[in-house]
């Protein structure tokens, strides 16, 4: 049974053969499985509505006569679904041609469907509920497209958008209907926060101008949405996933007060390198400082210098809890950056990780860009329309509270992992110490006094002692099983959480960053005074003609306005730069979330594996107890 309690790999061992039931299928560019390719066919043979042929011309219209990928994200933009929902959509849909099949498009619209009602948007949602799919709702999608061309690629049959068949549908048309006679373009709904709808009229200016209308002062959910653009490499969701390995080195630097080296190896890089803590802190500096509007991974902190020098000074080793937590902490800092694509690419950072000679020399050496990164604004956020951004900044109060909350509630779980573990430990220590006392090589030995006839051992009280050690080693299973789940509890569920908490810190650090760089208040201070130069030069204008004294005036205000309009250009640029990083480090954010169905799947799995060997284990130690002898006159005879 030694099998049982090997914690190493508390999720399973791989399997080389076999594909895990449970694992995602891989999506996108990363390719097509066998299983996901049976999925993407579920629609094949089921009748669709219109909407489905209609925002596919819609999407080739977008694209220019083929459906791309940012033809597909204009079209999702038309659901009201959050960006990041539609955005896993897309992730979901694409498989890495150049161009969607209908098949695929048709896929991405169920997904659709399925999230407008609460379910969830996935391959084997849509195939689950192929037979009674939700119709999706694509409000203005028509905008994307001419009414002819539309009205030309609608299949004969179902005229209508919102079925009335539909079985998701939990209210009776009533005044947002639209009749079934209405034209292609005229028969799509556009029911927006309970809001009534109308036929839409042939021509898709009027449509578009008409829909700006309608959609004009309502709130910001219900309106159009965007997908930021950001690097959607998946591998940088992925916490679990570790590139980096820390180790500490066997030689220690320093002549007279020594240090701890670590020795980092690299898989991507295929490098071993050996680092102080000085050379960590010092690449967290620069990151810092090189993207200062950036999310970055968490280094750990430096520690207690008083009582490390005491413990050198004593010739002690360093306390081994606090090294193995740096270690850990280390490593967790490490791989955050290898996982982010833009700090992988930097070339001080390919240098921490790959040159094997000493950073310091390497700094010395190296020519090093230490200037903050310039942003292109427009390059950055592609088609997202800047008053999205400027309201999602306008709310920076209150998504920093919403961090804030997330704070406290991940250090509350961790916390309470923790305790779980250690409550763990300690059942599995006192099922072993009871464990202990139900050997018969630990009993006291039996007094000789008096009637032997006393003394000698009864068959019951033989198949007893017998049955106790057979006993004694299923409570020492459980013990093990106890202290093995304690392990896994610390290490892996409680090590998962940390990292979705580093990202919570890193977040709201950089938040932190922001506010004290925000440039309204300088904006806002150069405006002023540029108000007061303006006034006094109108002053002096207004003095016709100009006294020869004051001619010096005028042209040290004209100055002054120079310099003003460059400041404030500048200053301008530096607020824009940092609302629109901050709009898209707030997508990236949210993005994170989608590592807790790692985390929750591991950790429910793990409780099943744990509850089904503990069941197992004390099934045993039943069917053991059942055959302990249950005659009291057995013991004397």
């Amino acid at each position: 049974m030694s099998d049982l309690y090997d914690i190493l790999d508390p999720w399973g061992p791989p399997s080389s053969g076999a594909t895990n039931a449970s694992a995602p299928a891989s999506t996108g560019i990363l390719g097509v499985s066998n299983l996901e390719e049976s999925s993407r066919r579920c629609l094949d043979n089921v009748a669709l509505p219109v909407v489905y042929a209609v925002a596919f011309s819609a999407a080739q219209k977008a694209g220019g006569g083929r459906v791309t990928r940012d033809a597909l994200q204009q079209t999702l933009e038309f659901s009201g679904l959050p960006r990041h929902v539609t955005g896993q959509i897309v992730l979901t849909a694409d498989t890495g041609a150049d161009s969607l099949a209908q098949r695929d498009f048709n896929l991405a619209l169920a997904m659709v469907a399925l999230a407008q009602k609460n379910m969830s948007p996935t391959l084997e949602s849509v195939m689950f509920h192929k037979e009674d799919l939700p119709v999706p709702e694509l409000d203005g999608v028509e905008t994307l497209i001419s009414s002819s061309n539309m009205h030309s690629s609608m299949p004969p049959g179902r005229g209508r958008l919102d079925a009335p068949d539909d079985p998701w549908s939990s209210a009776s048309a009533g005044p947002g209907a639209v009749a079934s006679s209405t034209a292609a373009l005229g028969s799509m709904s556009l029911a927006t926060n309970g809001t009534e709808t109308a036929s839409l009229p042939a021509n898709a200016d009027s449509t578009k101008k008409e829909h700006q209308q309608r959609t004009a002062g309502k709130d910001s959910s219900a309106s159009q949405t965007f997908v930021p653009g950001i690097n959607m490499d998946e591998l940088q969701w992925k916490l679990d996933k570790e590139d980096v390995s820390i180790k500490e080195s066997a030689e220690r630097g320093g002549i007279v007060f020594k240090h701890t080296n670590y020795e980092i190896s690299t898989r991507s890089f295929s490098s071993m390198v050996v680092r102080r803590y000085r050379d960590f802190d010092w690449i967290s500096n620069y990151l810092v400082t090189r993207y200062p509007y950036r999310m970055h991974a968490n280094i750990p902190p430096k520690g207690f210098p008083g009582k490390l020098m005491q413990l050198y000074f004593a010739n002690k080793e360093l306390d081994r809890k606090f090294l193995d937590n740096r270690i850990k902490g280390l490593t967790r800092f490490a791989s955050a950056i290898l996982r982010i694509p833009f700090l992988r690419r930097d070339a001080l950072v390919i240098q921490f990780f790959t040159n094997t000679d000493e950073f310091g020399h390497v700094l010395k050496v190296g020519n090093l860009d230490m200037e903050a990164e310039d942003i292109d604004v427009e390059d950055e956020l592609g088609s997202t329309p800047w008053p999205e951004v400027q309201q999602t900044y306008a709310a920076f109060d209150d998504f920093y509270a919403q961090v804030a909350r997330d704070e406290e509630r991940y250090r509350t779980q961790i916390t309470s992992l923790e305790k779980i573990a250690r409550y763990k430990q300690a059942i599995g220590d006192e099922l072993n110490v009871y464990s202990d006392t139900m050997r018969l090589i630990n009993a006291p030995r039996e007094s000789v006094s008096g009637s032997r006839k006393f003394h000698v051992q009864a068959a019951s009280k033989r198949t007893l002692d017998s049955n106790l050690n057979e006993l004694s080693m299923s409570f020492s299973d459980a013990s093990l099983l106890e202290k093995a789940h304690g392990e896994v509890q610390k290490t892996i569920s409680a090590e998962y959480l940390r990292r979705v908490y580093d990202v919570v810190i890193s977040m709201k650090l950089m938040m932190d960053r922001m506010r004290r760089m925000e440039k309204r208040k300088d904006i806002q201070r150069v405006c002023e005074r540029n108000d007061a130069n303006r006034k006094a030069m109108a002053q002096l204008n207004g003095e016709s003609p100009v006294p020869d004294s004051d001619r010096s005036s005028t042209d040290r205000l004209e100055r002054l306005l120079r310099e003003d309009a460059a400041e404030l250009q500048l200053l301008n640029h530096e607020q824009r730069c940092i609302e629109a990083r901050f709009y898209l480090e707030l997508a990236r954010y949210k993005c994170y979330e989608s590592f807790l169905q790692t985390h929750y799947h591991g950790y429910i799995e793990e409780q099943i594996k744990h509850h089904t060997m503990t069941l197992n284990a004390w099934k045993q130690a039943l069917s053991t107890a059942d055959d302990l002898p249950t005659d009291p006159l057995g013991f004397i005879s």
